[in-house]
């Protein structure tokens, strides 16, 4: 594979042509936990210069989830197999001290359909020193069930996100971000049953199951903060704090440090560590014992409970330079594990996780 994006590279590098491939990258992403999920993803993406102003970008993606989480043994269901195709392709164009981009998803499952759209704009003020950012996003799934052909549900999405990003001085930078998003339609899974009484779980005695029932409409707000620092020539810090909230009662607060350090000047190495918290929502239980106590609505969402997490990562990026600096190889690793302790959660107190991320580009001038 990478000898063929090498071979189109230097393709469209010959002629003379205006049209340029100049950046082409392939990585392997794989995740796997103690609550018996793996996923593998594969990824290509390739970009190039229609004009000297304007850049267009196509990436895909293979996602290849398997899994017997206690989501699915509890449910008296058996383990799920499936995978995602995903094609992206985004185009951005500069003019003068504004940049416009836009940008759609298209991706598919065997029970699940999506379609998105990204339209967002640039403007660079006080000598690039500050730049901002709006986008519009859009989205809208079609949502079935494997082995019922009668099943069929929509959800549809749309919000905006603004930015700012200011340059304080010769060595650092921060960033400030609001989304906002409205969702519409059906938010549950059409493989996850709710216990109503028992000890929480379809698979024990309870009385009776039902289908997973949460509300249509959902607003979610994020307000999202980062900064860099230069701390010497070679190395620098960064931090971002994240929170989120929604009406269903959500609140969430994230929190990231990492430290880079320039080996040598083809080499980085980074260190990362991330601390997540949230609440539940208002109408989750980890378990229902009568039909009204919470409004009518049922789930058995772990990412709808109360759960926190740890994080810890390590990054390290080589680059190959060839040809006189003509072309350059990027080879990269990323290395990372997680803690998970959910805190009301029938059946499932904490999750390891491993992550390892593989990665090689292509880069021209």
């Amino acid at each position: 594979m990478h000898r063929t994006i090498v071979a189109l590279i230097a393709c469209g590098a010959c002629g003379g042509s205006p049209q340029k491939l100049t950046r082409a990258t392939s990585s392997v992403y794989v995740r796997s936990d103690t609550d018996r999920t793996t996923v593998i993803t594969p990824q290509l993406a390739v970009a190039a210069n229609v004009t000297t102003s304007t850049n267009v970008e196509v990436g895909y993606e293979v996602d290849a989830w398997t899994g017997a989480s206690v989501d699915v043994v509890t449910a008296a269901t058996r383990a799920i197999s499936e995978r995602r195709n995903e094609l992206d392709v985004g185009i951005s164009h500069q003019a003068g001290r504004a940049r416009f981009s836009g940008g759609y998803r298209f991706s598919i499952e065997p029970d699940y359909r999506s379609h998105g759209l990204v339209l967002g704009g640039r403007l660079e003020l006080a000598n690039k020193n500050t730049t901002l950012g709006l986008d519009l996003i859009a989205s809208s799934d079609s949502v079935g069930r494997a082995g019922d052909p009668f099943f069929e549900r929509s959800l549809r999405s749309a919000g905006a996100r603004l930015s700012i990003a200011q340059v304080l001085d010769r060595a650092s930078i921060v960033e400030l971000v609001w989304e906002s998003t409205r969702l519409d339609g059906f938010q549950a899974s059409p493989y996850r049953w709710v216990a109503i009484g028992g000890d929480g779980t379809c698979a024990s005695a309870a009385p009776f199951c039902i289908p997973e029932h949460v509300p249509d409409e959902r607003f979610r707000h994020t307000l999202f903060a980062r900064g860099r620092r230069a701390l010497a020539r070679h190395w620098s810090a960064g931090g971002e704090y994240r929170f989120y909230f929604d009406d269903w009662g959500i609140q969430s607060h994230a929190v990231q440090a990492d430290v880079a350090w320039r080996v040598t000047p083809a080499s980085m190495l980074s260190l990362r560590y991330r601390y997540y918290t949230q609440d539940e929502a208002t109408f989750y239980r980890p378990r229902y014992f009568d039909l009204m106590s919470s409004g009518g609505y049922f789930a058995r969402d772990r990412k709808l409970s109360a759960f926190l997490s740890h994080e810890l990562g390590t990054t390290y990026l080589h680059r190959f330079e060839l040809r006189d600096g003509d072309l350059a190889l990027v080879g990269g690793l990323r290395a990372g594990g997680a803690w998970i302790d959910y805190l009301a959660f029938v059946g499932l107190d904490h999750v390891w996780v491993a992550e390892l991320t593989a990665l090689l580009g292509v880069e021209l001038p």
